[in-house]
């Protein structure tokens, strides 16, 4: 008897272990292996998720504007940026001749136009194209840029040999004409053979606002200080080559480009902005470097030869040329690019240059577009007689 009572409790002793066993055991299918139920699982999870806190897609594409002064027929031209096409000019014919530069503001609200023919500066306000006011600055106006905090505009006068500060009060849309530097009573200036002439050509300021560093048409470039409008370091032709036109800050602001052109030359220097110190000089291997602009990235630096019709793209980083476009258009002066990096625009000389000091003459005048991953040109807008200025503003 009491050895079936111990079979007895034995057998429900097994039975209660089995029951536990396979109690823990997960409660799959032979037919479903453990991983792939796993599997299904998280992907039901996952898609849950994704349903829960999917974001609403966005529209990344800018529209912009570009716009190109045609100094030659007295027109600003605004350009469709998608379309490539003309879809608004405004007749400069009473306002101011020769517009020879544009550059908006740091908002893209306001663009300023220098009028080398009239020695004036014109204000455009760009969302309805009214021109607010125009100012006589002085014999020549040839750049008129604005500074980065947008409270003034620094002018290079070239045959009147100074620079000209505006004045911007943008709350009440008023513009006015204050200090001036006459750079050739600049004591450092009077040495002939250093410094031919006086005459400012293109400028750009330190990330602060607080210099401007401006080139020289006979060589050299001048920095001077924005507050006290006075010079505080200059460079002889010796240094810096004559007609240059590619001053621009490097997007760290830690540099400062410029060029330098003719039929017969074509180099580009470094300044660094905090010692005002040039620190790099090269060739651009092609004839008459002009316009630059740096890749939306801020990866590299484009610089037109007009003479050669190329373009050498130059890395922030070395300063040394790494890639060229073999043919941007026949005689290349200023260029922007779209916001997202695939298009430069680039405008082209007419056969009668308005203005110029020597042979920069082309057969088409116009914009010349550039595929710029191909680096090949893929369009050309045509303009009637002779394009110099562009810049380019986005639609908010």
């Amino acid at each position: 008897m009491k050895g079936s009572k111990l079979l007895i409790s034995l057998s429900i002793a097994m039975l209660l272990m089995l029951l536990a066993a396979c109690g823990n055991e997960p409660t799959v299918s032979e037919e479903t292996p453990q991983e792939e139920v796993q599997e299904e699982v998280a992907v039901e999870n996952e898609g849950e998720a994704e349903e829960e806190t999917e974001p609403v897609a966005e529209d990344t594409e800018l529209g912009f504007e570009v716009w190109v002064a045609d100094q030659g027929s007295n027109e600003i031209h605004i350009i469709d940026g998608e379309t490539q096409e003309i879809i608004e000019t405004i007749d400069f014919n009473d306002v101011g001749d020769k517009p020879h530069m544009l550059v908006f503001d740091e908002h893209g609200e306001y663009a300023y136009v220098a009028n080398m023919g009239s020695g004036s500066v014109s204000v455009i306000r760009a969302e309805d194209r009214e021109v607010l006011t125009t100012l006589e600055t002085g014999e020549g106006a040839h750049a008129a840029i604005p500074s980065p905090d947008g409270e003034r505009v620094l002018v290079a006068n070239v045959p009147a040999q100074t620079v000209t500060e505006i004045v911007i009060d943008k709350e009440n849309e008023e513009f006015s004409v204050n200090r001036e530097i006459a750079l050739d009573q600049v004591d450092a200036l009077l040495d002939e053979e250093e410094f031919p002439n006086q005459r400012p050509i293109c400028l750009a300021y330190t990330a602060d606002g607080g210099k401007a560093y401006v080139t020289l048409g006979g060589g050299g470039l001048v920095v001077i200080d924005v507050e006290s409008m006075e010079v505080i370091q200059s460079f002889g032709k010796s240094q810096v080559g004559a007609h240059g036109c590619g001053t621009i800050l490097s997007p760290d602001g830690k540099h400062m480009f410029a060029n330098s052109g003719s039929t017969e030359l074509a180099e580009y220097y470094v300044f660094d902005t905090e010692t005002d110190e040039l620190i790099f000089t090269a060739p651009t291997g092609g004839l008459d470097a002009h316009g630059v602009a740096f890749t939306p990235d801020q990866q590299h630096l484009w610089m037109v030869n007009r003479v050669t019709d190329d373009a050498a793209i130059i890395d922030v980083t070395s300063l040394e040329i790494v890639d060229r476009v073999e043919f941007v258009g026949d005689a290349p002066d200023l260029l922007v690019f779209s916001p997202d990096g695939k298009f430069a625009f680039i405008t082209l000389r007419g056969p009668e240059p308005a203005t110029g000091t020597h042979d920069m003459s082309g057969e088409t005048p116009g914009v010349s577009v550039i595929d710029v991953e191909s680096k090949t040109k893929v369009n050309l807008i045509e303009l009637e007689s002779d394009p110099h200025a562009i810049d380019l503003r986005i639609l908010k």
